[in-house]
């Protein structure tokens, strides 16, 4: 599988043909930019098409992504083409997919040249696998601390970190080299200040930080929380925080700690565990601050060694400090036994007074209870209560949390949506 496939419908996939069309759409067959050749469309969507070309000089395999011309009117989505090809580019890093080439059709359509992977995405790899053995899901995870590593020194914030965007190949002898793709909705510093309207929201819920759910400002540490939901997927086959709707998504995310990963498979080491916790807090100050500390905590728990952990975190207790015993006063007790004498009697001296009250308040109002045996007979809500069997069976205990399969299926549209993707 050649990379752009991901998240395209394989339905959509065109024949070859000899038109000679100048449209995105009709590409195949012929050469751009007299270097080009295309040979086969690897998939499109709603922004823009993905081939497969040959570089006719180099009889080198690449992959061309090509804007829509219709999108290409729209300054944002132009500028957010732009700036995927410009943020993979100049980072530098050989766990993020490479950009040769970047122009223009005859017909304005903006297009870049990427290299042309074969393996597959971290999606596919998870539905083959269901759940990942530590030492795989440690391997990932350490390399895409280097590329997102990589990334942050250079400024540039992904925001889009999900298992379609982290591509896996062999390499030499090496099995599942990654590959970071996507880098659409990247925020980068000293960038352009407005690429988005206030408040608006970029992501794929399940993967989003809880304050990129609320729309806020988001830095480098959004991408460590999506670090932690992968982990946490590929140890667990779940993602943290699921729901029917979009908005349950992103409510748990903000309000919601997720069940701990030992929970569902109690086999994950308590260290791994407590690393993609401290990933996945709420606020962004107490998780792990840079991804290369990520990575080195990584390390030491793949060579059994215990992690150092983030400066920044005091982790929640597991269970409650063991109390501490110290003597006690003689003058202590003795005044606490004046106290409670002296409550005992106020409550004596109250429960005495308390009937006179109540008659003396009953005979002003003329409110006193009917004798016994002359209570109506209808409309006694406390009668009737008593006697129902349904009110007085005790209510069923809750249901212990169920597992269940896979988190979504691949054909859901909840576990493809992302919110105002340029490829979606």
């Amino acid at each position: 599988m050649s990379d752009g496939a991901r998240g395209f419908d394989d339905s959509e996939v065109s024949a070859p043909h000899s038109g000679v069309s100048k449209t995105p759409e009709g590409l195949l067959g012929r050469t751009i930019d007299q270097r080009y050749r295309v040979e086969a469309l690897l998939g499109q969507g709603g922004m823009g098409l993905v081939y497969r070309v040959t570089h006719t000089r180099l009889n080198k395999p690449l992959a061309i992504k090509v804007l829509r011309r219709e999108n290409t009117k729209d300054p944002e989505v132009l500028a957010r083409f732009r700036r995927e090809a410009e943020s993979a580019s100049g980072i530098g890093n050989q766990h993020i997919v490479d950009i040769h080439d970047f122009g223009e059709l005859e017909d304005g359509s903006t297009y870049f040249v990427m290299e042309c992977l074969e393996g597959l995405d971290l999606i596919d790899a998870l539905d083959v696998a269901q759940r990942m053995p530590e030492g795989r899901a440690i391997h990932i995870a350490i390399q895409l601390c280097r590329a997102l590593g990589a990334a942050h020194d250079a400024g540039i914030v992904h925001r889009d970190l999900k298992p379609e965007n982290v591509f896996l190949i062999r390499r030499d002898d090496t099995e599942d080299f990654v590959k970071v793709l996507d880098f659409g909705i990247a925020k980068v510093a000293n960038g352009p200040k407005r690429l988005t309207r206030d408040g608006e929201v970029l992501g794929t819920p399940h993967y989003m930080s809880p304050e990129q759910c609320e729309g806020d400002g988001v830095d480098h540490r959004t991408d460590i929380y999506a670090l932690g939901v992968l982990l946490y997927e590929m140890l667990t086959g779940h993602v943290p925080h699921d729901a029917d709707t979009m908005m349950g998504i992103l409510t748990k995310q903000m309000y919601e700690d997720p069940i701990p990963p030992k929970v569902r498979v109690p086999q994950i080491s308590e260290p791994l565990e407590q690393l993609i916790m401290r990933c996945l807090e709420k606020k962004p100050e107490q998780r792990y601050q840079t991804m290369h500390d990520i990575e080195a905590d990584l390390q030491r728990i793949h060579t059994g060694k215990q992690p150092v952990g983030p400066d920044t975190v005091t982790l929640k207790p597991t269970r409650p400090p063991a109390p501490t015993h110290r003597a006690v006063s003689p003058i202590y007790l003795g005044g606490l036994a004046m106290a409670l004498l002296a409550l005992v009697g106020t409550l004596a001296a109250d429960a005495y007074t308390r009937p006179m009250a109540d008659v003396d308040t009953a005979s002003q109002t003329g409110n006193f209870a009917a004798p016994p045996g002359l209570e109506p007979d209808a409309e006694q809500p406390a009668a009737a209560a008593s006697s129902d069997p349904e009110v007085e069976t005790k209510a069923p205990r809750a249901k212990r949390l169920r597992r269940h399969s896979r988190h979504r299926p691949k054909s859901s549209p909840q576990r493809d949506q992302a919110i105002l993707d340029p490829w979606k």
